[in-house]
């Protein structure tokens, strides 16, 4: 049986305001952030007619990488689908890939990507959907849930309430429905529509599903902003913490956005990511963005 030991729960201040941040960041040298908690029912369930896991998504996923840890962990072997790889990457391997790659991934490219993976689909294949948006997941945010609530009664925390960026927003949904107080999350790769049906997907129940917050302009994911890689170096300046260069930085211009306007006293959920920093690094220096 495989298991974490509790994340660190850390209070910080921010533009002179106390924020507490639930560092998953920390939970496991290679196996960390929110896809440990939402693969975490496939690391110890066990699966003995599993020999093979597929998945799809982007060249530089944060799931791809975790679920090759996973595959190595288990022995199983790994087959990802994506829509396309640069050149540029294929022959200057960096980040989540790279690391995925020297994890053992088998790795394909395909226009459709869910029908290119079943090819691969029989009775000894696990397949786990993009980014782990699947009822399997609720059982490690589960009990992130519970440890956050331990958290919070330990350091008397008051009037707590959570906040994280979504992609497919599974881990905020069973966040808030395993947690006593608010959720607020906001979407980073499609609108609030597109997160709204990733939840009806996978839980019917819409009271459970968190509170959406809203930024004032529209920004296409994975594109670079200037403004949202200044607010991410002034949210490690102040806080002296690293956060991912992908959600990160629009979550906390949300958050940023209407701190003036929530009640309470906020805790920021920290996803991991951080090694696919190393590529998005690289893409702001090619585009001439001061660094």
């Amino acid at each position: 049986m495989v298991s974490f030991q509790p994340s660190l729960f850390e209070e910080k201040f921010f533009q002179n305001r106390r924020i507490y941040f639930k560092r998953d960041d920390l939970l496991d040298v290679d196996f960390s952030g929110n896809k440990a908690r939402k693969f975490y029912a496939f690391l110890v369930r066990d699966f003995p007619h599993i020999r093979r896991v597929v998945s799809s998504g982007s060249n530089q996923s944060n799931a791809m990488y975790s679920l090759s840890v996973l595959a190595k962990k288990r022995g199983w072997e790994f087959i990802y689908v994506c829509d396309h790889i640069p050149s540029f990457l294929k022959q200057n391997p960096i980040g989540n890939y790279a690391k995925a790659l020297e994890n053992g991934m088998r790795i394909f490219e395909s226009s459709s990507r869910e029908v290119a993976l079943e090819a691969f689909l029989d009775s000894h294949t696990l397949h786990v959907k993009e980014g782990g948006r699947q009822k399997e997941a609720e059982e490690g945010v589960a009990l992130l849930a519970q440890e956050l609530v331990c958290d919070v009664a330990r350091e008397h925390v008051e009037n707590p309430y959570l906040f994280l960026p979504s992609g497919t927003g599974t881990t905020a949904l069973f966040l808030q429905k395993h947690l006593p107080f608010k959720v607020y999350t906001c979407a980073t790769v499609g609108d609030s529509a597109y997160l709204r049906r990733q939840w009806e997907s996978i839980e019917a129940n819409v009271h459970v599903y968190p509170t959406i917050l809203e930024t004032h302009r529209k920004y296409c994911y994975g594109k670079l902003y200037r403004e949202l890689f200044e607010v991410w170096k002034t949210v490690q300046t102040e806080t002296g913490v690293t956060f991912d260069l992908v959600y990160d930085p629009l979550g906390w211009k949300v958050l940023i956005e209407h701190l003036g306007m929530l009640t309470g006293t906020p805790i920021y959920l920290h996803q991991g990511g951080l090694l696919g920093n190393t590529s998005m690094l690289q893409r702001y220096a090619r585009k001439a963005i001061m660094l």
